[in-house]
C-alpha cells in the first residue's frame, strides 16, 4: 500500500502542476485533459504502473449484470474515449466500464470552451459540454483493432448515440457487421440522456421510438443492453422506461448521467461554456443517483448507477436498492488511485 500511495501522491503531484500551469493561460481545462492523456500515452504509464486487476479475484467482490462477470463492481463511465486512459484504470483495478458515446459520423462536438473544473461546497465538480465529438463508429473499432483492450476479459460497454432514431439505428448495423472487432465481454449503452446536444434526450422522451431501437438491437446483436437515463428526468419517465426495460431479455438501466446546469448558476462566469451551461458531475449528483436507485429497486434490475459516487459508504448505500454496479467519472479524473482503494475497502467489509 505505501507503493500505491506513492504512485498517487506522484499523479496529485502531476495534475495540480498542470492545472495550475493553464489557470495561469487559459480558462478552459479542456487542455488539461489533453495534455495529461499526452503525457499517459507517451510515458506509457499503464505499462510502469502495477496491474492490480490481477488481485481482483482473491478480493471475492465479483458481481454481475445478466451475462457479464465483473470482479470488480467499481467500472468508468461513459466519458473517455482515449483508450490508454482507459487501460489504466483497468490495470488500477476497475471491472469493466463503457467507452464515450459514439455516432455513426464523426464529430466534433461544441465549440470551445467546453470543459470547466468547479468547486461547490468546497468539492471539486466538473462541467461540460462537449456536445458527443468523436470519430464515428467505424473508426473507433478500426482503432480498438490495435489496443491491447480489445483482448482483455473485463466488460466493455460501447455507449450509442444519435440525433434521431436512424442514426442510433446506423451505429447498430456497423456493430452487427464488425462483431468480430469487439471485445471478449461486450455490452451496448443507449446514451439517452446526454444533456448538451439539442437532441440528446429525444428518445428520452419518445418511449416508441425506444422500444422500436430495442427491437432493433436485438434483431441485430447479442449482448446485454443498458438504457442510460437522465437524472432531470422526471420520476413517471423513469417508471415508465425501467417497465420497457422488464419487457426485454438483458436489458437494464444506468441510473445517472451528468446533470443539466448553466454556468451562472454554478459560479461560471458567462462565457465560460460556448453553449452557456453543461452536464455537471461530481458530488452534488449523489443524492439524484441514490433517489433514481430506490424508485427503480422494485423492477429487480441488475442496476447500475453513475452520478456523484467516491466512496464505500455512498456504494454501500446503493447497494440495497438492486444497483451491482458503480460508474465512476469525476472521481477518476480527480484521483485513479481511488478505484483499488475502494476495491480493498469493499473487500474488508
Amino acid at each position: 500500500m505505501l507503493f500505491l500511495k506513492i504512485q498517487e501522491k506522484g499523479y496529485q503531484t502531476l495534475r495540480l502542476i498542470m492545472s495550475q500551469c493553464n489557470a495561469m493561460i487559459n480558462q478552459d481545462y479542456e487542455p488539461v485533459v489533453h495534455s495529461g492523456q499526452w503525457l499517459l500515452t507517451k510515458l506509457k504509464i499503464p505499462s510502469l504502473y502495477t496491474n492490480y486487476s490481477q488481485y481482483l479475484s482473491r478480493l471475492n467482490i465479483n458481481t454481475e449484470v445478466f451475462s457479464l462477470q465483473y470482479e470488480s463492481p467499481i467500472t468508468f463511465a461513459a466519458f473517455e474515449s482515449h483508450l490508454d486512459s482507459i487501460r489504466f484504470w483497468l490495470y488500477l483495478g476497475c471491472g469493466g466500464g463503457c467507452l464515450k458515446t459514439i455516432k455513426f459520423e464523426k464529430s466534433p462536438g461544441n465549440l470551445t470552451p467546453r470543459i470547466q473544473q468547479l468547486k461547490i461546497n468546497g468539492q471539486e465538480h466538473l462541467i461540460n459540454a462537449l456536445g458527443l465529438p468523436g470519430p464515428g463508429i467505424k473508426a473507433l473499432l478500426s482503432n480498438l483493432k490495435h489496443s491491447p483492450l480489445i483482448h482483455m476479459h473485463h466488460p466493455i460497454g460501447i455507449s450509442i448515440g444519435g440525433h434521431t432514431l436512424k442514426e442510433y439505428k446506423q451505429v447498430v448495423d456497423v456493430l452487427a457487421v464488425r462483431q468480430e472487432a469487439l471485445f471478449k465481454q461486450t455490452y451496448f449503452e443507449l446514451n439517452i440522456s446526454c444533456p448538451n446536444t439539442t437532441t440528446g434526450k429525444s428518445l428520452h422522451d419518445n418511449l416508441f421510438e425506444l422500444e422500436q431501437l430495442l427491437k432493433y438491437i436485438r434483431l441485430k446483436l447479442n449482448g446485454v443492453i443498458v438504457i442510460k437515463v437522465s437524472p432531470d428526468a422526471k420520476d413517471q419517465n423513469l417508471l415508465e422506461i425501467a417497465e420497457l426495460a422488464t419487457s426485454y431479455d438483458q436489458v437494464t438501466i444506468n441510473a445517472g448521467n451528468t446533470q443539466f446546469k448553466e454556468e451562472t448558476k454554478v459560479g461560471l462566469k458567462s462565457g465560460s461554456i460556448s453553449i452557456g451551461g453543461g452536464g455537471l458531475s461530481g458530488p452534488l449528483l449523489f443524492e439524484r443517483t441514490l433517489e433514481m436507485a430506490k424508485l427503480l429497486s422494485p423492477f429487480k434490475l441488475p442496476l447500475i448507477a453513475t452520478g456523484g459516487i467516491a466512496t464505500v459508504d455512498q456504494i454501500k448505500a446503493l447497494q440495497p436498492h438492486g444497483v451491482v454496479c458503480v460508474g465512476l467519472a469525476t472521481g477518476l479524473v480527480k484521483n485513479p488511485f481511488i478505484i483499488p482503494q475502494l476495491n480493498q475497502r469493499l473487500a474488508d467489509g
